[in-house]
């Protein structure tokens, strides 16, 4: 049995294990957790998870709605808890941006929802009637939707648009009555804060801006150089102390892999620092095999230094960049081969070919196209573009005067939130008013 093999049939055993939950939970009503368990399993991606999946995913038709999941539901009690401390609080009020003021009920104002567990939970927190009464809704997702829960719960009663990172995505939103918009979250670099900058020499044959989690494949990266590489060798590592290991753990890593002398590490470094960093390397490598449209990459290709991504990655949209953006490899040799390839290009040609395709102001131009046209398509009016946003930590405005054109709206949020404490409009607009990202 090969290897590939070997992890699909444990895989299997997984799904099996993930069916007789979702047995469990469906005799017991609990219809929320049965699409947990469903979402799972297709993530398996194994022998069997894609054939059990679908029949649970048929099983579940019609019995998903956020009505039909009462609040003993384990699943919707998760999602609702998240939210139900401070940090949660602050999270969720960071994640919703209005990005169109309600203007009369011929011009619907417009929020969009970023990260998944928020979109998970806004059928559970608020009341989704009277949000789509007045607003159409934007959703970013951070991964690949296909196995996300919101498709289930969130309701068609208004225009839903989804940034979808790949074509398979975007045939799925379509059929579940979304519209898919071909951006993605990576695509709102802002241009401010990282552009090529001529005057700094190259010192690093790659970076990684990434923090120190499994998925992001340290140990097979750092493998691959101990292996293959060839030659001096400098690289620079960027991360947060606030996810994932800390620095000793890194540090730790590259010494087994004899490299530690080869690596500079940055720990909590401001966007100047890590627009520095991308033009002081030949590229910017990403490891994993699966995530969403990685933010690092797009910054990269905007300071204009390419990427390294895995030919078959899940999340990064391959299908959209090619070279002089984009170098993929398949193997441990060959991510050695694509990083010192890298060299060939030049920051001007990278810069140039970014700036036609990613950026804030491209992605807000795209996705305004896409719902004026909806927009007037349906008879309303249109007589206010909507609001420039911009990549941060979180979501944040273009320009944070902005801020001030959706107090009404933020308001209008506090007050359809089931649980009033979950959600405060003032400190949104604090949040939104503020210069640095919270």
């Amino acid at each position: 049995m090969t290897n590939p093999q070997l992890i699909k049939f444990k895989r299997d055993l997984i799904a099996i294990y993930f069916t007789l939950h979702y047995v469990k939970n469906y005799l017991n009503k609990n219809y929320a957790t049965c699409f947990g368990f469903a979402a799972k399993t297709e993530c398996l991606e194994s022998h069997i998870s894609g054939i059990i999946s679908r029949l649970q995913y048929n099983s579940l038709k019609n019995k998903y709605n956020p009505e039909d999941c009462g609040p003993s539901d384990p699943y919707r009690k998760s999602v609702v808890s998240r939210f139900n401390n401070e940090s949660g609080k602050k999270f969720l009020r960071a994640n919703i941006l209005c990005i169109k003021p309600w203007i009369s009920e011929k011009e619907k104002g417009v929020f969009m929802i970023k990260y998944t567990e928020i979109m998970n939970a806004l059928p559970f927190l608020f009341d989704m009637e009277k949000l789509q009464e007045k607003y159409d809704l934007v959703i970013e997702p951070s991964w690949e939707s296909p196995y996300e829960m919101y498709s289930a719960f969130l309701p068609l009663k208004s225009d839903i648009f989804v940034q979808s990172l790949s074509i398979r995505e975007r045939e799925l939103h379509a059929a579940h009555g979304f519209k898919p918009v071909p951006l993605t979250a990576g695509d709102w670099v802002n241009i401010e804060s990282f552009y090529p900058d001529e005057s700094i020499a190259k010192k690093y044959d790659f970076c990684i801006i990434s923090n120190f989690i499994p998925v992001k494949r340290y140990p097979y990266l750092l493998s691959a150089l101990s292996r293959y590489w060839t030659g001096d060798l400098k690289f620079a590592i960027a991360a947060s102390s606030h996810v994932g290991h800390k620095r000793e753990w890194i540090e730790n890593l590259l010494k087994k892999y004899g490299l530690f002398e080869k690596a500079d590490i940055f720990i909590e470094v401001k966007h100047t620092q890590i627009n520095e960093i991308l033009n002081a390397s030949y590229c910017h490598v990403l490891a994993s095999r699966r995530e969403g449209a990685n933010k690092a990459n797009f910054e990269s290709m905007m300071a204009g230094t390419p990427v390294v991504v895995l030919k078959t990655h899940i999340g990064f949209p391959n299908w959209k960049f090619t070279p002089p953006l984009v170098a993929n490899y398949t193997t441990p040799q060959d991510l050695v081969t694509a990083i010192k390839s890298s060299k060939t290009t030049t920051r001007a040609e990278v810069a140039k070919a970014a700036s036609e395709m990613i950026g804030y102001i491209h992605a807000s131009n795209t996705l305004n196209k896409e719902i004026k046209k909806v927009s007037l398509s349906r008879g309303d009016e249109w007589t206010v573009d909507i609001l420039p946003k911009i990549n941060r930590v979180h979501l944040f405005y273009g320009n944070q005067e902005d801020t001030r054109k959706c107090i009404k709206d933020y308001q209008f949020i506090e007050s359809i939130i089931y649980e009033k404490s979950y959600y405060q409009a003032s400190l949104a607009i604090e949040r939104f008013s503020k210069n640095e990202s919270i």
